[in-house]
């Protein structure tokens, strides 16, 4: 089976990740999986030539498909690594970080586990927003994948690994809608953050 790369994604964003890996290498084989069924379709009963890369994507790929393939897998967290697991744009918020960014990994069994091979880092300002940094997050990822899938497109060696290490505190959902919850005394300020760390989410968890 000739070396071929299927890209873990949504809907909206597989038709253009899939073209950057064309034109990258125009004889390369590549395919698109929406969800855990289908990916493992596309993998089928040998993925020994395959590579998984993982962009925007909520599936958490099952330990039996990753070492079913060949050529390490990659996944782009869209965040920094001190802020593995889920929403982690929120929780830099909360933190008032002075910098984001985004992260590519080695995916195993754990999520947000793996070795780290990339990060692409900014500061951010003070007062930025959910939105705001929602919309640096994904244009940072994009630019993260682009470095990956270059290398991707024509090699099947695996990327260096980088002297990073994931924080230790990995955020949930759950967390996440306790931290979106205003408090019955809240002032107009924490409100106010909260708003701006959680944005319509704040009135879910209410």
């Amino acid at each position: 089976m000739a070396y071929r790369i299927i890209v873990l994604t949504k809907k909206v964003e597989a038709p253009f990740l899939q073209d950057f890996l064309q034109n990258e290498n125009p004889n390369l084989e590549i395919k698109t999986a929406l969800d855990e069924v289908e990916l493992r379709e596309k993998v089928g009963n040998d993925g020994s030539c395959t590579r998984l890369l993982c962009f925007n994507s909520p599936i958490i790929v099952p330990k039996d498909i990753l070492d079913e393939l060949g050529p390490a897998p990659y996944n782009i967290h869209p965040g920094p690594p001190e802020y593995p697991g889920s929403y982690p744009i929120a929780f830099a918020l909360k933190d008032n970080a002075l910098k984001y960014g985004a992260t590519a990994h080695e995916m195993i069994e754990k999520v947000d586990a793996g070795p780290i091979v990339y990060v692409c880092e900014m500061p951010i300002a003070a007062d930025i927003n959910l939105e705001q940094l929602t919309e640096l997050a994904f244009n940072l990822g994009i630019e993260v994948f682009r470095k990956i899938a270059v290398h991707c497109a024509h090699s099947t060696v695996a990327l260096p690994h980088l002297d990073r290490k994931w924080g230790k505190d990995k955020s949930t959902r759950k967390a996440y809608l306790e931290l979106c919850k205003v408090p019955a005394n809240a002032s107009a300020e924490e409100i106010r953050i909260l708003q701006r760390i959680c944005g319509d989410d704040l009135i879910k968890a209410s």
